[in-house]
Order: C-alpha cells, then sequence, then structure tokens
C-alpha cells in the first residue's frame, strides 16, 4: 500500500512538472520574437516580418476552401481602413500554389482587397506556430515586432477592436455630432417668438383695461 501511494504521488508529481514546462513554453513564445517564416507575394519576392517593424501587425493565416475565413475577411478589411497607417494586415494564404489565381479574387469578394496578400505558409507552419491546424489563426505583433497573442479560430469582432485600440493607441472615433438630437434652431426661433406675441397680448390686455 505506501508502495502504490508512493508511486501515484511520483505520477502526480511529474504531471504537474509537465503542465508547468508547457505552460512556460507557451508563455515564452508569446514573449519571443517572431519565427523566421516564408513570406512570399504573388510574384515570388520574399518578404520578411521586420519589414512593418514600428506597426502593429496581425498575420493571418487562412485559405479559400475556408468557410470561417471568409466570414472574418470582411471585419479585417475593416480593422485595416481604420487603424491605416498604424496597422498591417497580412493576409498569408497556406491554399496549394495551384490555385493561387484564385487568391485575389477571394479577397476582393470578401471586401479584404486590400489586404497584404502573402503565401507559402503550410499547415506545418502552424503547428511550428504553436497555433495547430485549424483555420483561421492569427498572430498579433507589437510595433517592437514581438508576438503579443495568438488566436485559434474567428475573430470576434469586439475582442479584435479592443485588442486594436490597446496596441495601436488609437482611441475609436466618436459618434457623430449629427447622431444626438439637439433643439433645431426653427425651434429657438419658435420660442422667441411665442414668448414675444404672449408680451404683445399682455400690453394689449393693459391698454384695453
Amino acid at each position: 500500500m505506501p508502495m502504490l501511494l508512493y508511486i501515484g504521488r511520483m505520477r502526480f508529481r511529474l504531471a504537474l512538472g509537465s503542465l508547468l514546462l508547457s505552460c512556460f513554453l507557451s508563455a515564452t513564445l508569446i514573449a519571443s520574437d517572431v519565427p523566421n517564416l516564408n513570406l512570399q507575394d504573388l510574384k515570388g519576392t520574399h518578404h520578411e516580418l521586420s519589414e512593418y517593424k514600428g506597426k502593429v501587425v496581425l498575420l493571418n493565416f487562412w485559405a479559400t476552401w475556408c468557410v470561417p475565413c471568409a466570414s472574418e475577411m470582411p471585419l479585417l478589411g475593416e480593422m485595416q481602413r481604420r487603424y491605416k497607417g498604424k496597422l498591417v494586415v497580412i493576409a498569408a494564404s497556406i491554399d496549394d500554389s495551384l490555385d493561387r489565381n484564385k487568391l485575389e479574387p477571394f479577397l476582393r469578394k470578401h471586401k479584404a482587397g486590400n489586404l497584404k496578400l502573402m503565401v507559402g505558409p503550410t499547415l506545418d507552419t502552424l503547428s511550428d506556430l504553436g497555433i495547430g491546424d485549424a483555420l483561421p489563426d492569427t498572430l498579433f505583433i507589437d510595433p517592437e515586432g514581438k508576438v503579443v497573442a495568438k488566436t485559434a479560430g474567428a475573430l470576434k469582432r469586439a475582442d479584435l477592436e479592443k485588442r486594436l485600440v490597446e496596441m495601436t493607441g488609437k482611441t475609436q472615433s466618436p459618434a457623430k455630432a449629427s447622431t444626438i438630437p439637439k433643439p433645431g434652431f426653427s425651434a429657438v426661433i419658435l420660442s422667441i417668438t411665442t414668448t414675444a406675441v404672449s408680451r404683445a397680448h399682455e400690453g394689449v390686455g393693459a391698454l384695453r383695461f
């Protein structure tokens, strides 16, 4: 009985140690520099993420056959327009090289033609980054070139907007003044006119008296 208890304790310690090591490695990835990735434009020119240092980078992995990828593309296109000059959204396709003629039409169709299209990554790339093999996936890279967060699955608008505000330091545009109801000019004139007429009536009444 004591031997079984000892073995049980040892197994628990080993499992706990493995868990802590796994957490440590994950945290190290998030705080580390971006791994060297094979990124190419459609002309075959190689690019490095260091080219975009000084800006927030969203590195989004997607494919034309991925339904959730198509769903989030309009949101990515919208964020690229909103944070123009501070944000670079890289749409890194993992499609087969034979399907590259479909990539630009796909982005335009889903209102994301303003994203920076790259090819080269594969499903193995996602595994190496510790994301998994499901799409879409996104890495958030700060202006210093550090990976500060990663997301597996489709992005949610509220979460994305909050993170981009934090990373860019740019607050969201306030509501337009026209959306806030205010007394119209005609209402002010009406008020003045009503007061004048009322006073005139009082004066006429006094004369009649």
